[in-house]
């Protein structure tokens, strides 16, 4: 007995030193891995001393004597601090991420590959002129010295087993690539969805579903379009000119006809059950990568300058997508200072003020994309072209994927583009986008850094090469403009919202807008201009622009209200603003509910029923706050009964071509819902119930019943689904889901917060603003800046999730980098 004490008790000490010792590595390897915060330290690349000072906040003033040397040490504390990130942009748009993540992303790396973006990548650097490659070559120096002077190996590597790749030119071009993906389509799914609903429906009900304007619309020139009349036929109903399609294609699209008064309840459960199922994600469809930007004169703002007020949403994860940072520096006599956000991967301040300017983006949502039908001969090894039938250039993708053998993807390539799949009658499609140009990316926006007034910032937004925005800019004179940011193509013949044939030359891009071409407003004579992704000018302009997906203009009108509603401005009233978070948008909604759904009838003898009527009726003005039952029962209804009204229209275009996608054309949808709704004609067939009251009453029964069930699927009062309860952040790390432990230490706090997406405020589970910035220029002192997260990717930074609480709580919070608190001077060799 006591031996085996003496046993037990000696492996005990045995195990207890290995899990010591292997503890005392891990942590020496993690802690490794913090960036140097002060001393000095000898940097390959820099011709002078650079400085690197941090606030408490870890908001970094970089001061150099040249421009190059800031790229050196913009490289190394972006490494030091956001490595992991930076590799996961460049493998994102590389199409590389198997390599780390294994078989799981393979099939993500296929679709990216067909883009080819990084031998693109290359060629881009290859051509980019003298001074922006020097610009490129010293952020790379310093980004790979940034990354050698860790003493560890950033901690996401020790969980993936894997080692950092240092870094190359290639590599920031790359990082905006994977921008380019985040705000425009890829894959062409718009324009493929779109081009299936035109080819299969008649003109007057595919005109219904697709309007060019609705009563959100708020363009800043003032332009209106009209929506379309509601179809007086009996529809959807394929027309005559589609008698190619086969028999059985032809059927599915009008068999409803005969069935809409019942027969089809049984499918209508299983495909609710399937595109509206999931508490997750049913309700959180509408969210929508872009922003929010707005400006004030100097003569109506307190500063006497401009005003310049942005908030671009994103996805939300740890770290964040930025890296607030200011740059110090002589140039031709002046000293440059330059303060805002940065993308880590990138040597430039991505929006902010330098004292003379301030300037914000939106994503445009212009057509910078196209997807063309091509003619093949029989066996599908040659195209038509308007030069004859040509050979498909094949192009071989090697794809390495973690702990497995490689595999390889065949890239077909036009003259257009890459071949993208085919459409429902199986003609192949070929896709044309900007980012496949040379003019997709450049350094040219650098220029904003010294820049002097509007009209300067107009002509570098002309020349520069970054995914289209809207560009909003202010000076210090006061003046302020809107332009679009980004290469705009030239486009001629019959190019709009669908697929086409190009191969008689007739439809074509003929190279990019001249800066001379741009469209621009400059000085508007009610001194405000405002953005918020939805269309922006019409007529001539929006020609130009074309329409890619516009979101409905709610955000923009009522943001544009709330400029009028005040003679004057400050920076605060501007972030009151960006805080509102009144549902105006479902405030029509909300009436529906009352007058027409919740009628005596329809309440008599549900219990249900009567509690949301009184629940909706005590709040006059609807808001989307923490602990509203009102405002998330009137928004989950719309979601609700929009996605069961087009259930079965939407299954049937699915059938027709996967790549249908509703989620690319729901914005749109609401004008043609609304009127649905409201007149409750007949004479559409594919209606999933018997009756429009019917329809109604299921939608709100589904709102109610999963407003009741919680995530864990116990049953609550409908008293307590608040709209806080379903809007609770996830921030997460990209690893904590698969290390679920480690989630603990890396992700933000799970907080209810207000806001939603058709509202200033846009706030999601893990969607939102991915920073708030307003500034005058030449009074960055008063600026205000919001960001989530924090600076650091590490978790035992000492700065580590410092702000997060101010953009949570919409707390004003400094522009400008507060007091030094920690100084690294970098020195050269």
């Amino acid at each position: 007995m006591n031996k085996t004490k003496k046993i037990f008790i000696w492996l005990l000490l045995v195990s207890s030193l290995v899990i010591a010792t292997i503890a005392t590595w891990v942590f020496s390897r993690i802690d490794g891995a913090l960036p140097i915060l002060d001393g000095k330290e000898t940097v390959f690349g820099l011709s002078k001393t650079a400085i690197i000072e941090r606030d408490e906040l870890g908001i970094a003033t970089i001061k150099a004597e040249n421009r190059l040397d800031i790229a050196v040490a913009t490289g190394f504390i972006h490494a030091q601090e956001r490595f992991f990130q930076m590799d996961l942009l460049r493998r994102n748009s590389a199409g590389e991420l198997s390599s780390l993540f294994g078989e799981k992303a393979v099939n993500y790396d296929k679709s990216i590959r067909r883009h080819r973006f990084r031998n693109r990548a290359r060629n881009i650097v290859s051509q980019l002129p003298d001074e922006q490659v020097n610009l490129l070559q010293a952020y790379t120096r310093g980004v790979n010295q940034g990354l050698k002077y860790l003493k560890g190996t950033p901690f996401e590597y020790i969980l993936l087993q894997q080692e950092p790749v240092l870094w190359s030119e290639e590599d920031s071009i790359l990082a905006i690539f994977s921008m380019y993906i985040d705000l425009q389509y890829h894959d062409g799914q718009r324009e493929r969805t779109l081009g299936l609903m035109k080819a299969l429906l008649r003109a007057d009900v595919y005109d219904f579903l697709n309007p060019k304007g609705s009563i959100w619309d708020a363009a800043i020139d003032g332009t209106q379009y009209e929506p379309a009349a509601l179809p007086e036929l009996p529809w959807p109903s394929a027309s005559a000119k589609q008698s190619y399609m086969s028999d059985h294609r032809y059927i599915s699209l009008n068999k409803q006809s005969s069935q809409y008064q019942g027969n089809s309840a049984q499918a209508v459960d299983s495909q609710t059950s399937q595109t509206i199922s999931g508490l997750t994600e049913k309700y959180r469809t509408e969210y929508f990568p872009g922003s929010n930007n707005w400006a004030v004169a100097g003569n109506i703002s307190t500063t006497g300058s401009a005003i310049v007020a942005n908030d671009m949403h994103l996805g939300i994860r740890v770290p964040n997508t930025w890296f607030r940072a200011s740059f110090e520096y002589p140039q031709n006599s002046e000293q440059i200072k330059i303060t805002g956000a940065t993308l880590p991967g990138t040597p430039n301040i991505v929006v902010g003020s330098n004292g003379n300017i301030a300037w914000g983006f939106t994503n445009s949502y212009g057509d910078y994309s196209d997807v063309i039908e091509l003619v093949t001969n029989e066996d599908n090894t040659q195209y038509l072209t308007p030069d004859g039938y040509k050979a498909f250039k094949s192009e071989r993708e090697v794809i390495a994927i973690k702990d497995q053998k490689a595999t390889e993807v065949n890239v077909q390539e036009t003259i257009w583009g890459p071949v993208i799949g085919k459409n429902h009658q199986g003609a192949l499609l070929a896709y044309r986008w900007v980012a496949h140009d040379k003019e997709a990316i450049n350094l040219h926006a650098i220029a904003l850094e010294s820049a002097k007034n509007v009209e300067q910032a107009f002509d570098i937004a002309a020349r520069s090469g970054i995914p289209a925005q809207n560009m909003m800019v202010g000076d210090n004179e006061g003046n302020i403009g809107w332009t679009i940011m980004g290469a705009i193509p030239k486009k001629v013949g019959d190019i709009g919202d669908t697929p086409m044939n190009w191969a008689t030359g007739e439809n074509a891009w003929q190279g990019y807008l001249t800066p001379q071409e741009y469209p621009r407003v400059l000085n508007p004579k009610k001194h405000r201009l405002w953005t918020a992704n939805s269309r922006v000018v019409g007529d001539e302009m929006l020609a130009k622009l074309g329409n890619g997906g516009y979101a409905l203009g709610a955000r923009s009108k009522q943001i544009r209200d709330k400029l009028f509603a005040k003679a004057s401005f400050s920076e605060q009233e501007l972030l009151d603003i960006a805080l509102d978070d009144q549902a105006i948008f479902l405030t029509r909604w909300q009436a529906f509910l009352l007058n027409n759904v919740l009628t005596e009838q329809t309440i008599a003898g549900q219990a249900e029923f009567l509690e949301a009527k009184t629940i909706l009726m005590k709040e006059s003005k609807l808001i989307a706050s923490t602990g509203s039952v009102a405002y998330r029962l009137v928004r989950n209804f719309r979601i609700a009964l929009r996605d069961l009204l087009f259930s079965e229209l939407n299954s049937t275009f699915k059938s027709l071509d996967e790549q249908y996608s509703f989620r690319a054309i729901r914005h749109q949808i609401e004008t043609p819902l609304w009127q649905l709704v409201n007149t409750q004609p007949d004479n559409f067939l594919m209606r999933p119930e018997s009756s429009w009251q019917a329809l109604f009453k299921k939608a709100l029964m589904q709102t109610i019943s999963d407003m009741k069930t919680t995530d864990d699927g116990s049953e609550q009062p409908l008293s307590a689904a608040t709209w806080g309860q379903q809007n609770t952040t996830t921030i997460k790390h990209p690893l904590s889901n698969a290390v679920p432990i480690i989630g603990y230490w890396l992700d933000m706090p799970a907080n209810a917060l207000s806001g939603d997406s058709y509202m200033p405020k846009v706030q999601g589970k893990s969607f939102g603003a991915s920073e708030r910035m307003i500034v005058s220029p030449g009074h960055e002192e008063t600026g205000i800046f919001h960001m989530p997260t924090s600076q650091s990717g590490h978790p035992w930074s000492p700065y580590y999730g410092k702000g997060h609480e101010d953009w949570e709580q919409g707390r004003a919070s400094a522009f400008l980098p507060g007091k030094t608190v920690y100084k690294l001077t970098l020195l050269s060799y």
